[in-house]
């Protein structure tokens, strides 16, 4: 069964930035998700192969077969995907509104607890919008 490697996204003045928590000095560059998530999959290959020539201890979740996944803040997705409406959201989610708005423009971070909360909102809503017909 492959690993899963959490990758933290962060939007840059054009484009988008990772790294890995796991694996200093790991960093990318991509100017859509698609890419940075292609371009941080290479940096981690060619990092590995570094430290393995250099006789280095590679982390466990590293070794083998593993999968990427890409972390974005609340902040991060509202501003990514702006035709997701914060106050409609928080009466879906069953959020207070001025709360929500304070987690997107990076005033507030949601606990844990509420970042599975929204993100558990937003799937269910993508998944909702995927069963539509026109």
């Amino acid at each position: 069964m492959k690993k899963t490697i959490k990758i933290i996204v962060e939007k840059a003045a054009e484009g988008f930035t990772a790294y890995i928590p796991d694996l200093p000095g790991c960093v990318s560059f991509g100017n859509s998700l698609d890419e940075v998530k292609s371009n941080i999959k290479e940096a981690i290959q060619f990092q590995i192969e570094g430290m393995k020539e250099d006789g280095e201890l590679i982390p466990l979740n590293l070794q083998g077969d593993f999968n990427v996944e890409l972390k974005l803040d609340v902040a991060q997705v509202f501003n990514l995907y702006q035709s997701i409406n914060a106050s409609g959201f928080a009466k879906r989610i069953g959020m207070n509104k001025s709360l929500l708005i304070q987690y997107v423009n990076g005033i507030k971070k949601p606990s844990e607890r509420q970042a599975k909360r929204i993100l558990e909102g937003i799937v269910d809503f993508g998944k909702e919008l995927s069963h539509i017909q026109i």
